[in-house]
């Protein structure tokens, strides 16, 4: 997992978990059976690990050059995973297995080459977005039943958090979107097994080298995920608020966690040939639905008598944020936005007389200066004493 600050405009950090726990179901010997094993992720009931398996999987098998299974659904029984599409038994040589859950129409499946899955684009509304998974195992035959497959992420999954530096600072939170990203991708299989498993819960492991498909280059687009909620929030205390990530005791999922397609973008330049995040910008970047008041005492707000920042009247707007977002599969980035350190983010939608963005937050500085005492002429004053003679 990789955990990112964004100091607003700010943030970042990542990382990448999984679970180790397999589970071997039994079956009638000389059957082909299946031990499953998913990497751990985050969100829903639609995100997978050990603890949290499928339901079902699609299975495509090659034998001798020639497909042997195509498209065999496994489903998980009671005691064991069951195949719908009826039993298959093994033959006297080798076979390759492929497999994926959630590819759905997308999976093209070849015999003489590695299958891909075409054209895969992350539903626009994030709760239901799905967990692609992918696995293979080749050269299996009757004494390495059951096939374990270890299933990998193809996707990448972004959450959300904020913290607020700066006690004279209130803000509320009721929404955040990715914007001007990449929404449809084409993910081939590799040619080695994705035996490997990933075994670092802390962030400082690495995917393996090998047994990772690939995504086709992917660096720009138009698509925007959106996620809102009841506003959250976040005093300047600087303690960590959860937006999207999963509750603290780490064991429910949000399905407000997005899971999207692995990229590399550019972030929005603000004032580039006065384009603004919403008209004709190809930058990436976060819009922050929040409100932000201004907090006199420094203790707590009074919203009847603080003055708000940003938005109106209590309610919140959309501010912006320049991101460049570095995303791989299999990882979960999760992007902490602090306020009170930076210029708050930019407004999305400035007066059309004065195109250019402007900063959210322009912080109150001083330049001190002291006049000198003015030094007047002299003053005699008598002092009035008699004088005295010789």
């Amino acid at each position: 997992m990789k955990k990112i600050v964004l100091i607003v405009p700010a943030l970042m950090a990542l990382a990448a978990v999984s679970c180790t726990k397999s589970e071997v179901l039994e079956s009638n010997s000389g059957e082909i059976r299946f031990n499953v094993v998913a990497n751990k992720a985050t969100k829903a009931a639609d995100v997978y690990c050990n603890n949290n398996m499928p339901g079902a999987f699609k299975v495509y098998a090659v034998n001798e050059s020639k497909t042997y299974i195509e498209g065999d659904n496994i489903v998980k029984g009671e005691n064991s995973w069951e195949n719908q599409s009826g039993v298959r038994y093994w033959p006297e040589t080798e076979v390759d297995f492929y497999a994926h859950v959630n590819a759905g129409d997308a999976f093209i499946w070849s015999a003489s080459s590695a299958p891909t899955i075409k054209d895969f684009t992350p539903s626009t509304t994030v709760a239901n977005q799905v967990d692609l998974l992918y696995a293979v195992k080749t050269k299996q035959s009757k004494k390495d039943t059951p096939v374990e497959l270890n299933f990998r992420h193809a996707l990448s999954q972004i959450v959300f958090n904020a913290k607020n530096t700066n006690a004279n600072l209130y803000v509320e939170i009721a929404g955040v979107k990715v914007a001007n990203v990449g929404g449809t991708n084409t993910f081939t299989y590799p040619e080695t097994d994705t035996d490997s498993k990933f075994e670092s819960h802390d962030g400082s492991g690495s995917l393996p080298d090998t047994g990772a498909g690939s995504w086709a280059e992917l660096t720009s687009g138009d698509d925007s995920y959106e996620v809102d909620f009841n506003a959250v929030p976040v005093v300047g205390n600087s303690t960590v608020v959860d937006l999207t990530t999963a509750n603290a005791s780490g064991k429910e999922f949000n399905p407000q966690a997005m899971l999207l397609l692995p990229q590399t973008t550019a972030a929005w330049v603000p004032g580039a040939d006065s384009n603004t995040p919403s008209e004709n910008n190809t930058g990436s970047y976060f819009l922050i639905d929040c409100a932000i008041w201004n907090v006199a005492d420094g203790t707590a707000v009074d919203k009847d008598t603080d003055v708000q920042l940003w938005g109106e009247g209590g309610n919140t707007k959309e501010l912006s944020i320049p991101v460049a977002f570095v995303w791989e599969q299999g990882k979960k980035y999760v992007y902490t936005l602090v306020f009170g350190q930076g210029n708050g983010g930019y407004d999305p939608d400035p007066d059309p007389d004065d195109p250019d963005p402007k900063p959210v937050l322009v912080p109150i500085d001083f330049t001190v200066s002291v006049d000198d005492f003015q030094v007047e002429a002299p003053i005699e004053v008598e002092s009035g004493l008699p004088t005295t003679g010789a």
